[in-house]
């Protein structure tokens, strides 16, 4: 099976990205009840996402990491990683 027959949400970057991201909510010491209050988004939607059953579209991704307080260049850099990860 291609990668390009996989949709994205199985993709082991896409565990690799909420991985991540779920790891800088933590260490950052924020619950998903703070990630709510700070994005908008309700509890369901954050849990949804960081038990991989909601694919994050490019909007939400960038609303997600403003959320965690992270500048422009951290995000690219973030998703440059997952990228680079998958091409190693």
């Amino acid at each position: 099976m291609s990668n390009k027959s996989v949709k994205s949400i199985f993709d082991e970057r896409h565990g690799k990205l909420i991985a991540k991201l779920v790891e800088l909510r933590k260490s950052k010491g924020l619950t998903q009840r703070d990630l709510v209050a700070k994005s908008g988004y309700d509890k369901c939607f954050v849990g949804r996402v960081e038990t991989r059953e909601h694919r994050l579209d490019l909007i939400e991704l960038i609303d997600y990491m403003r959320a965690l307080d992270l500048s422009d260049s951290e995000i690219l850099e973030l998703i440059r990683t997952v990228v680079e990860e998958k091409n190693a």
